[in-house]
């Protein structure tokens, strides 16, 4: 595989000459921000000569414009700019020092989705320095994954949501980390393709076709993990996915972050979720501003329908609304008090986060920001699944 690489240091040192080992934020002059803008200038010109050493060292893909990072400050952080072809993926990566024998670390993955791709690094140190260098990475050989760029969101429902839940409380959370999920939610074919068997109800075991586009369910959380463990050792073994790349299921943050796509009301529809719009109980409608809504001609199929029957999201994603419940990755717990970055739910519990709803649900039930807490087994619930750097 070909790659291209582009190198750019973030950590800057404040004093006229370029010696040390970088920015020493605690002994900041007055003036630092004064002082640093020149120097900026300096540094970046000194270390394009760098990335151009270190550019004709890569094998080069004639095919793509090489990327570029330009380096700024946010609230003291690094703050990464991208260009290059548009829909094209990078690693953004870091190490302490060039050195030949320096660690690359996995950052983050980004997307070129037009004239600004802005990330700011919410890991580096306050103290000390970074090298970044973007890597391009090919993209998955299973063409159902959405690449889902970081940013930040309000996660939660707003206290004038009707009918809300008192575990919703809104607060800020940065998705610090890009990743791939898959559009659909795992079907009946999916799973017995990967593990050899099928445990959903809706068969011809049960009196319904067999359709294996329906998504699985009835499905525990031991068997969505083994699925995901099971699919990576598959794929990497047929050099479908990098040897340090896995899927997994979703944190309950990154669901949602995926789930709203940049919306901010109580469904990616809009304010309100009317039958025959996803599929659920359609007898119970719903609206933000005044609760449930009792429609007795309302659609209830009292079934899954194939993945992908209904609206896709802003982002590409089937059925975040209704059909099956998915399982998230984390423990129930309280959501933190402050802002996070990266939550990954409780530490421990007898419970595990359910998110989106099913068939049988009422609308209100499958609100962007609504919560369900699980034992990790149970009807009705199905997953999908995502695709990132990992163990």
């Amino acid at each position: 595989m070909k790659t291209k690489i582009k190198l750019l240091a973030c950590a800057l040192n404040p004093r006229p000459a370029w010696a040390g080992s970088g920015l020493d934020r605690t002994n900041k002059p007055p003036s630092i921000l004064a002082i640093m803008q020149p120097l900026l200038s300096k540094r970046v010109r000194f270390h394009c000569l760098l990335c151009l050493a270190v550019w004709a060292a890569a094998p080069r893909a004639s095919a793509q414009t090489q990327p570029g990072l330009v380096l700024q400050f946010s609230a003291g952080r690094p703050t990464l700019s991208l260009t290059g072809d548009v829909g094209a993926v990078y690693s953004i990566q870091y190490a302490s020092d060039l050195s030949q024998t320096n660690h690359w670390v996995d950052r983050t993955l980004l997307q070129v989705q037009g004239a600004s791709n802005v990330w700011t690094d919410p890991s580096a140190p306050l103290a000390g320095r970074r090298f970044y260098r973007a890597v391009s990475v090919p993209p998955p050989a299973d063409t159902n994954l959405v690449f889902i760029q970081p940013g930040t969101f309000t996660m939660g429902s707003p206290t004038n949501e009707a009918e809300r839940f008192s575990d919703e409380v809104q607060h800020i959370v940065t998705i610090s980390r890009g990743f791939w999920m898959e559009k659909f939610l795992v079907t009946q074919g999916d799973y017995l393709s990967v593990v050899g068997s099928n445990p959903s109800y809706f068969t011809s075991a049960h009196g319904y076709s067999d359709d294996l586009t329906r998504p699985v369910e009835t499905v525990s959380w031991s068997d969505a993990t083994n699925y995901c463990a099971l699919r990576t050792q598959q794929e990497r073994a047929g050099g479908l996915i990098p040897t340090n790349y896995v899927y997994r299921l979703p944190t309950e943050s990154e669901w949602e972050y995926a789930c709203r796509a940049g919306t901010t009301a109580a469904f990616y529809l809009g304010s309100g979720l009317h039958s025959g719009q996803a599929n659920f109980n359609g007898q119970y409608e719903y609206d933000a501003s005044v609760g449930t809504i009792y429609n007795p001609s309302g659609i209830y199929l009292a079934q899954t329908t194939a993945v992908g029957s209904y609206a896709a999201n802003g982002w590409g994603l089937y059925d975040m609304i209704g059909n099956v419940t998915e399982w998230c990755q984390d423990w129930y717990g309280a959501y933190p008090a402050a802002s996070a970055t990266d939550p990954q739910g409780a530490v421990s519990g007898p419970y595990l986060v359910l998110r989106g709803g099913d068939w049988e649900c009422h609308a209100r039930n499958c609100r962007s920001a609504d919560r369900t807490a699980c034992f990790t087994d149970g009807r009705k619930i199905g997953f999908r699944v995502l695709l990132a750097p990992g163990p």
